[in-house]
């Protein structure tokens, strides 16, 4: 049986293999459709498979990778058919989310969203490369505000999901893997999408809520369908 300071350190393990994985996607180590083997991974994290394995598993179930039969995990390939698959299903959950966000909000929320906002500022203007992680706790703040956790699984999947086209295709990221100490030109409207976002859900303004998340993915498809697939 693990002491309790053993099973936060394989936590803490875990966390950083986490984060380590999703840095090396998107750094374009492994490219859409790549095999991602565990003890690889350990080899070049220094770290034992255990805690390695466990992150593995939580970026499948968050849709970054996929389970590949006798073959571990890979990178999701990528194409025009699912892209758009994945936008309409964002569509069809994420403004009824942000609708119930707002129909339900309770003035306890108030400090966690301000928090967000200024921590996703900070990431804009010190850290833009990290900033899929404040992304992934705005739209899981929503979920908890509407207070329906039959969201959080769906929205969590499909954000990753849509992370990984971002960090492929958008050049926030690509210029990163051209030149790390370069900051990326292009702009990320993010921070306006989601601050009107918050006002509109503060204000329990439901019909404005579900138009701005609908806008926010709308415009991510749009970004996204201008290449040419």
């Amino acid at each position: 049986m693990l002491k309790r300071s053993d099973s936060m350190t394989t936590v803490s393990s875990e966390e950083n293999a986490y984060q380590a994985i999703i840095e090396m996607i998107i750094m374009h180590r492994y490219p859409p459709g790549a095999n991602v083997v565990e003890s690889q991974i350990a080899e070049q994290l220094k770290m034992s498979r255990t805690p390695v394995r466990s992150a593995l598993k939580r970026l499948v179930s968050d849709g970054l990778l996929e389970s590949t039969l006798n073959k571990g995990c890979s990178v999701p390939m990528l194409s025009r058919r699912d892209l758009d698959r994945l936008f309409r299903y964002r569509h069809s959950i994420e403004p009824a989310c942000a609708r119930e966000a707002a129909q339900f909000y309770r003035q306890e929320f108030k400090e966690r969203i301000e928090e967000l906002i200024a921590e996703e500022d900070l990431y804009v203007r010190e850290n833009p490369w990290g900033l899929h992680v404040v992304n992934e706790k705005m739209h899981n703040l929503v979920v908890e505000i509407a207070d329906n956790p039959y969201y959080l699984h769906p929205v969590k999947q499909v954000n990753w999901r849509s992370q990984l086209y971002l960090f492929f295709f958008d050049n926030f990221y690509s210029e990163r893997v051209m030149e790390i100490k370069k900051r990326p030109k292009g702009e990320y409207k993010s921070p306006q999408q989601h601050l009107r976002l918050f006002e509109a859900i503060m204000r329990h303004d439901a019909d404005e809520a579900e138009k701005v998340m609908h806008d926010h993915i709308s415009s991510t498809y749009k970004f996204l369908t201008k290449r040419d697939w």
